[in-house]
């Protein structure tokens, strides 16, 4: 059977689902940002979350940096320090009252390192809760996901949109 591409479409189909091995990161898997095969656990409240990284890349579909690789790095070797900050920030400010156990509540879901070498934690409020906890009053917008920013800067990201314009989206 024959197809009938244009070159370029067979390009960005190759790049779509390129692999690399990065001496920092492993091996990634290019789709609209470079995904680890490779998973790191982290502990927060109570618990061992086994979670995903993304490095992101630019429309050129760069592998990481060396600015990427410092972050990640810097990040595994302070990590215990970062999880507990990240713990006291998430909650003071999602302030469940202690009606919830919030290692019950949220779930950690990835690790994120942007193309200028922030890192943040991406976190959700678990499905099962979302009929109990007013996302509104907690201001968590649009959706049932928000992140951390852990490096530079330690501060809550209520909103996945904006988390995925810091951390995941081309620049």
């Amino acid at each position: 059977m024959f197809g009938f591409f244009k070159n370029d479409e067979k390009e960005d189909e190759k790049s779509e689902t390129g692999i690399i091995e990065n001496p920092v990161f492993g091996k990634l898997k290019y789709i609209h940002t470079w995904w680890s095969f490779d998973r790191i656990d982290v502990t927060m409240f109570g618990k061992t979350y086994s979670i995903t990284y993304s490095v992101a890349s630019n429309e050129q579909k760069e592998a990481p940096d060396s600015i990427q690789e410092e972050t990640f790095k810097r990040f595994m070797s302070e990590k215990e320090k970062f999880q507990s900050k990240v713990e006291k920030v998430v909650s003071e400010e999602l302030g469940l009252d202690g009606t919830f156990d919030i290692g019950e509540v949220i779930n950690v879901t990835r690790l994120c390192i942007s193309r200028d070498g922030k890192c943040g934690i991406e976190m959700e409020i678990r499905e099962e809760y979302l009929d109990e906890i007013d996302l509104d009053e907690l201001d968590i917008i649009p959706d049932n996901s928000f992140g951390v920013a852990v490096l530079p800067e330690l501060y809550i990201i209520k909103s996945s949109d904006r988390f995925s314009e810091i951390f995941v989206e081309q620049k």
